[in-house]
């Protein structure tokens, strides 16, 4: 009987040992050549997010996306820019509700008008950089994030002294399409 206990347990220890010698390690997610292991998701989303202004933010938001537990590089990119652009779409709907409240402040309502105007800018800019992004247009990415974010920094001068009005929509907005620059700047990396 204590044989077989024995037996049982040399053979748990070999199955974790062989599974432990399998299994990615934690630094191969700053290997530079992942694409040429097959290093996806999670384990990939440290490396994208290396160029990230506020990398803890950028490691979040790309974990919080369940594609991200299969995506490559080029789709955690899709991700950041996908993110970027159903938060300038979120922002957009709310300045359409914010200008229908007629009791608003004729100096917001102008501002809200052409913040509308600079995120559904933003939002297809977005839309924009991820056809180029599949078609490995890097810099035309950067170009449009580039166009999104100075929509949104536009939308920031139309509410002078009304900043209350965004509560920190706008700095939320401009840190997703950092993180997709980010992930970006290391798609273009691995190009050259």
């Amino acid at each position: 009987m204590e044989y077989h206990n024995v037996t049982t347990l040399f053979l748990l220890f070999l199955v974790t040992i062989i599974l432990f010698s399998i299994a990615p390690h934690p630094t191969t997610a700053a290997d530079p050549n992942h694409h040429k292991t097959g290093i996806k998701g999670a384990t990939l989303i440290p490396t994208a997010c290396r160029y990230a202004v506020k990398k803890g933010f950028c490691n979040a938001m790309l974990e919080a996306d369940p594609n991200s537990k299969d995506a490559d590089l080029p789709g955690l990119g899709l991700i950041a820019l996908r993110q970027a652009a159903s938060n300038a779409s979120d922002i957009a709907e709310y300045f359409k509700t914010l200008l229908n409240d007629s009791s608003l402040d004729p100096e917001v309502q102008d501002g809200a008008s052409e913040c509308l105007e600079m995120y559904l800018d933003a939002a297809e800019q977005l839309d924009d950089s991820a056809a180029a992004l599949m078609s490995k247009g890097y810099k035309d990415v950067n170009a449009w994030v580039d166009v999104a974010i100075t929509d949104s920094k536009s939308c920031d001068v139309a509410l002078v002294g009304h900043e209350s009005v965004l509560g920190g929509k706008s700095q939320v907005f401009r840190w997703l399409c950092e993180n997709a620059l980010a992930v970006n700047k290391v798609l273009v990396d691995e190009k050259n």
